[in-house]
């Protein structure tokens, strides 16, 4: 693989197939029309979407996120009309009104906390597209606030596309999904339970088709992701299974090899940011990006949270910024989980202040709004509305 003049060279080395990546350098947001100022724009629709109550007190804020000005709270019971949503869902935009119908109460607030019943789907809430899942400029730390710039999700670039297409001439399985990274990723919590045929949706419905296309298969465990595995064991032999993959095989080749798929969730951090520095840790991060680019797999990657208590809290802001410059450089999907956790209690992670928090269910459960209480159940639904993005991308794609 070379990179110059803005282009990306991908070379397999066995068919000697090529594919022209050309960077667009658009990074992950769309231009915005306007500067945000904190301000609720009022909504265009006339008629409320649905109507709910909190069962506990929820704060209200300016925008969809933590970052954004608190504006009051929401007291349990009282109702609410639920008027729009971020992308993915996890924050809507609420409003309360009198009885002579003026709004007394107007602001955003995490959907968990609303109770949930089957008149609420989010694939009737109208999406705002215009607000960003942050507002950098209230955050304190520089380092901080750059993280918190990149979106919660990404958009699904055209060249990601191009990989997709290499991947089907190579062999790839569309509807086929893996891991690979560290204990985290190897958790049968995280990913495994989409295949579940059990399946509590709660408002997230139209999140359906995408998982039945990417589940049909099943989803198994990787071989490329193991308790202890960093980014330089992932390239190690040594660390292969013995039982499954060949003489001098990585475990990163093996599970390709293994299961020729579409897409790969990455996720490493959390064992690097204790044995390496930065520079090493980018390198090596690179070569994954680049090797899952060489098999025809898009590659998603994922920031890691991050509790401030913990004697590595820096190092892994830094780090997680590294994985935004290379998403930025390769335009790859990123999901910021480091971002999206930060409402969670304890950022999502469990008590050893490394792991994200379980749930203890094998199936996914988001009727009673576990994405805002366990670390692994918002990193399952962040990762599932990724696929869903990239299902989307791909339907448009055949259709045009």
């Amino acid at each position: 693989m070379n990179n110059s003049n803005g282009r990306l060279t991908l070379q397999n080395n066995t068919s000697m197939l090529k594919v022209l990546i050309v960077f667009k350098q658009i990074g992950f947001c769309i231009a915005l029309p306007f500067l945000f100022t904190g301000l609720i724009t009022p909504l265009l629709a006339p008629s409320p979407i649905s109507v709910a109550t909190a069962f506990r007190r929820a704060v209200i804020y300016a925008g969809p996120g933590d970052t954004f000005q608190q504006t009051g709270f929401l007291n349990p019971g009282l109702e609410i009309r639920v008027v729009e949503r971020n992308q993915t869902g996890i924050w809507v935009r609420i409003q309360r009104v009198d009885e002579a119908e003026n709004v007394v109460q107007d602001g955003w607030v995490i959907s968990a906390y609303l109770n949930r019943d089957t008149d609420l789907q989010f694939s009737t809430i109208p999406v705002n597209s215009t607000l960003l899942d942050s507002q950098p400029s209230n955050v304190n730390s520089q380092s901080m606030a750059k993280l918190y710039q990149a979106p919660i999700l990404p958009i699904i670039s055209d060249e990601m596309i191009e990989i997709f297409n290499l991947g089907q001439s190579l062999g790839n399985q569309s509807h086929v999904i893996t891991k690979v990274g560290d204990s985290l990723s190897a958790s049968n919590q995280y990913l495994i339970p989409l295949a579940n045929t059990r399946r509590e949706l709660g408002p997230y419905d139209y999140l359906a088709p995408a998982l039945d296309f990417y589940t049909r298969a099943g989803i198994t465990d990787s071989v490329a992701a193991r308790i202890g595995l960093s980014t330089y064991a992932v390239f190690d032999p040594l660390w292969a299974d013995k039982e499954q993959c060949q003489p001098n095989e990585s475990p990163l080749n093996c599970e390709y090899r293994l299961k020729k798929p579409a897409i790969s969730f990455l996720m490493f951090g959390p064992n690097d940011v204790r044995s390496m520095t930065e520079d090493k840790y980018e390198t090596q991060m690179r070569s994954l990006i680049e090797a899952t680019l060489a098999h025809g797999i898009i590659p998603v990657i994922s920031t890691f949270s991050a509790h401030p208590d913990e004697e590595f809290f820096w190092q892994s802001i830094n780090f997680n910024l590294k994985l935004v410059a290379l998403t930025e450089e390769y335009q790859t999907p990123l999901i910021n989980l480091w971002a999206a956790a930060r409402i969670l209690p304890d950022f999502g992670l469990d008590q050893d202040k490394v792991h994200l928090k379980v749930s203890g269910f094998d199936y996914l459960k988001y009727d009673t709004g576990h994405e805002a209480f366990y670390g692994v159940s918002l990193h399952n639904l962040l990762s599932i509305c990724v696929l869903n993005q990239i299902y989307e991308k791909l339907n448009v794609e055949v259709n045009e």
